[in-house]
């Protein structure tokens, strides 16, 4: 199958669209916006990409702040014409209802799903045609029936538009077809490809049955180079509550991986206990399941067990074991006064129930 040049232009099927809102002269104003982006998680900061002919910039300039709304379906007649007219003629204040939040200047739109204010960070990116303004959300507004049992939007029930340039048409999301930053793990090697070594040839669990442990953890997400800092903080915490309350813990701290979106993971910190403990405050009580697991032992330095996971988990689903989603890291001795080759790590994968 060949390849077949197009020219050079912008080749991504489909974008986000959303309104992005300023006060221009103590009013309300909305623009249609299809180059817009995160750039980072903590603090949370957008960019947007604006022509410099347009209305908006003069009141994100003005007022130092801007809103991005996130339109449903059924309203892509006016997220359109927001885009077909500019607010230096057209008075665009009418079409939503609009509220103000923290920020208080920055226009929101009350009738879509997910809207956010935003403070200009005073940092831009000129460009001959368009300027490139960056923000850092302050707070996001989701409608309830939006959101999910998980307190997550959901997306689907946002609705949201997506716009194709290439076709130009809008269209709204697709079927799932699966998880992100995780889905890659199935991916099988082909057996003709010249790897020196299948990581399953290296790295295989043993099958164990353990006994279910009551814990104390603190639950958190970070960012995975933000994982140390939290350690540091939550292992003296449950150590100086289990302390007060008496209790002694019956094994090393550990980390339980429960999720991760592609930029934040979501972890448990704790270490184990005997049974009648009790949690308080944002240290909780929780419980390392008990049954099958596979279970490895590795030794070596801490940066190494991101790839030993995925290597593990590799030869787990080659050889059909089905996991039950949450992986356990126990950390057996202590960094402080260990070489990192002689580092040792229990990485514990409970497993899913035959039954």
């Amino acid at each position: 199958m060949g390849k077949v040049k197009t020219g050079a232009y912008n080749p991504l099927p489909v974008v986000p669209i959303v309104l992005v809102g300023s006060n221009v002269n103590g009013k309300p104003n909305y623009m249609a916006v299809g180059f817009v982006n995160g750039v980072n998680i903590k603090p949370a900061m957008v960019c947007i990409s604006l022509n410099k002919e347009h209305h908006t910039p003069k009141g994100i300039l003005e007022n130092g702040t801007f809103s991005i709304n996130v339109p449903c379906a059924n309203y892509v007649i006016e997220t359109d014409y927001c885009g077909l007219v500019s607010g230096k003629h057209t008075d665009k204040s009418r079409i939503f209802t609009t509220f103000y939040g923290e920020l208080k200047t920055a226009p929101m739109i009350e009738e879509f799903p997910i809207t956010c204010e935003c403070r200009y960070t005073g940092q831009k990116v000129e460009f001959d045609m368009d300027t490139v303004y960056f923000g850092e959300v302050i707070q996001v507004y989701v409608h309830e029936e939006a959101l999910g049992g998980n307190g997550k939007i959901n997306v689907l029930k946002a609705d949201p538009i997506y716009y194709s340039g290439i076709e130009n048409r809008y269209r709204r999301l697709g079927e799932d077809i699966g998880p992100g930053w995780r889905i890659g793990k199935q991916y099988i090697p082909q057996q003709n490809a010249p790897e020196p070594e299948s990581p399953g040839e290296k790295y295989r669990c043993d099958i164990v049955e353990r006994s279910a442990r009551p814990a104390l953890t603190i639950r958190t997400r970070v960012s995975p180079a933000a994982m140390p800092m939290a350690i540091q903080e939550s292992v003296p915490a449950i150590i100086q509550y289990a302390g007060e309350k008496g209790y002694t813990p019956t094994g090393p701290f550990f980390v339980a991986y429960r999720d991760f979106d592609g930029h934040l993971l979501d972890i448990e910190i704790g270490f184990p206990f005997e049974s009648g403990i009790e949690g308080g405050g944002n240290i909780t009580l929780s419980e390392i399941p008990g049954g099958k697991s596979a279970s490895y032992h590795h030794l070596g330095p801490y940066q190494k067990l991101p790839e030993v996971r995925t290597a593990l988990e590799y030869w787990l689903k080659t050889n059909g074991v089905m996991l039950s989603g949450v992986t356990y890291e126990f950390y057996l001795n202590d960094p402080q006064t260990t070489d990192p080759e002689n580092l040792e790590t229990d990485i514990v994968y409970p497993l899913l129930s035959e039954s």
